[in-house]
């Protein structure tokens, strides 16, 4: 039997619930529910826990907030509707070890009194969802309250806490007003019964069994003062050797790239690296940055949900522009004119840099609208616009200056977003979705014309698309 530990990410996916319980040792649920729902609050407030959705907010207090409601119906959420360009974490945690995470929302509901448990998931997540039915169906004997999979669509949106809840209610994923968060307004709320919600991410869930088990104490000691126990990181881009690793919080974002991603691919040397599209990029200067939330903030980045892509000295900086100016602009959902006009603009602006349309106005242009969009926002992805776009046209002013110079003349190919659908582990490398593209600002995906292979005449047409429809879909 292994030495039971913190990590919660095997090497090999767990076979059973009782081959997992084998090698962690007493199950999460049995050892919370012979404590009180205090005790439980005490534990993982002591532990230092930040959640590991992208925020890093206490989850202490969070859960504290639920239980001290004065409305007594109450449900947890598990988010696991990863849609993060460069992060494939939870999804891999989810298909390798499902049962910390069912672990941790049952301890989450023990300690909040909640009615009900779900967890949230796009329906194109086939591996995860059949992961977790068939450890919900294992663990039968200590569920002791519902838990239900809920599917949701592609929208990168839908992973929005206040927008998940909309559409668990059958709605679209379109965030609800900021002065309804989930704490206040939750799931299936009333005038009557507010039903305050504890949303978390999976891995955030995760960790909390690992704490019940073995101590808050002991988590403590991995990591750091401010970002406590491990992270799961996603590496891609322009590295060695792409994947999901499980480190300790604190360990230098060089010693990641070196020692777990092998470095920049032979003859090349990185000049960056993205965290998602949340935040400024990490330059090569500040490789020695701990990684952990309050490091990565005092360098004006963010550590976010720990999706690291790597850009290296061939990547072209305005081509990764492009590419993330033109998702934030497509994903943003209309309901806030400012965010959805601002990121636009600052996406038309960039593709123009490639154009022989191209002046020296455009960079400022391109800034100036990121740096509008967050104006009476539901959500943070205006936010995200307004950190990453400006960030990148500054840190790679003359690559910006060059493209300038020379309208129309780049020959470099678009850059691929990191926008995940599976990994191939014996190979090494991630698959991308190849659809994000095409798909349009209202969020239907425009017809591409190809042409068919050893016949330049003929042509298919790929990839049609019609406005979606968001109804959700549970099943136990």
């Amino acid at each position: 039997m292994a030495f039971p530990t913190h990590h919660v990410l095997p090497e090999k996916a767990y076979e059973s619930y009782g081959s997992y319980l084998h090698v962690v040792g007493p199950s999460a649920i049995r050892v919370a529910r012979a404590l009180r729902p205090e005790e439980i609050l005490a534990h993982v407030g002591a532990s230092g826990l930040r959640g590991r959705g992208g925020a890093g907010f206490p989850t202490g207090r969070k859960w504290e907030a639920i239980a001290g409601h004065p409305c007594p119906t109450r449900y947890v959420v598990c988010n696991a509707a990863e849609g993060e360009p460069g992060t494939f974490k939870d999804r891999w945690l989810i298909r390798k070890n499902p049962y910390a995470v069912i672990e941790g929302l049952l301890v989450a509901a023990h300690a909040v009194s909640a009615k009900a448990a779900y967890i949230a998931v796009k329906r194109s997540f086939l591996p995860e969802m059949r992961s977790l039915k068939r450890a919900l169906r294992e663990m039968a004997e200590d569920l002791f309250l519902p838990v239900t999979i809920v599917t949701g669509p592609e929208e990168y949106l839908f992973g929005e806490e206040k927008a998940l809840l909309n559409v668990m209610e059958g709605e679209g994923p379109f965030p609800r007003p900021v002065e309804q968060p989930p704490y206040e307004w939750g799931l299936f709320a009333t005038e009557i019964s507010a039903n305050p919600t504890l949303v978390n991410n999976a891995e955030t869930f995760a960790h909390v069994s690992t704490i019940l088990r073995l101590g808050s104490e002991s988590f403590r000691r991995l990591g750091t003062q401010d970002t406590p126990g491990t992270l799961i990181v996603t590496l891609s881009g322009a590295i060695r050797r792409p994947g999901v690793y499980e480190i300790p919080a604190g360990l230098p974002l060089r010693e990641l790239l070196s020692d777990h991603g092998g470095g920049p691919l032979p003859g090349r040397s990185f000049k960056a690296v993205l965290s998602g599209v949340s935040s400024a990029p990490v330059l090569a200067k500040d490789f020695l940055t701990p990684c952990d939330f309050g490091s990565f903030q005092a360098i004006g980045s963010g550590l976010g949900s720990c999706g690291f892509v790597a850009l290296d000295n061939a990547t072209s900086a305005p081509r990764v522009a492009q590419a993330v100016a033109r998702f934030l602009y497509v994903e943003s959902c209309m309901q806030c004119s400012a965010c959805k006009v601002g990121l636009g603009a600052a996406s038309e602006a960039v593709d123009e840099m490639f154009s022989k349309k191209a002046t020296p106005d455009d960079p400022e242009k391109a800034a100036i609208a990121a740096r509008s969009a967050p104006q009476g926002n539901r959500c943070y992805l205006p936010v995200q616009g307004a950190a990453l776009i400006p960030a990148l046209l500054s840190a790679f002013k003359e690559e910006f200056d060059a493209l300038i110079r020379a309208p129309g003349a780049s020959s470099e190919d678009a850059w691929t977003l990191p926008k995940m659908t599976d990994f191939d582990e014996e190979k090494g490398v991630f698959l991308y979705d190849d659809r994000q593209r095409l798909k349009e600002p209202d969020w239907t995906y425009r017809e591409e014309t190809v042409r068919v292979r050893g016949n330049p005449r003929s042509t298919k047409r790929a990839f049609g698309g019609k406005q979606r429809r968001w109804p959700a879909r549970g099943s136990s």
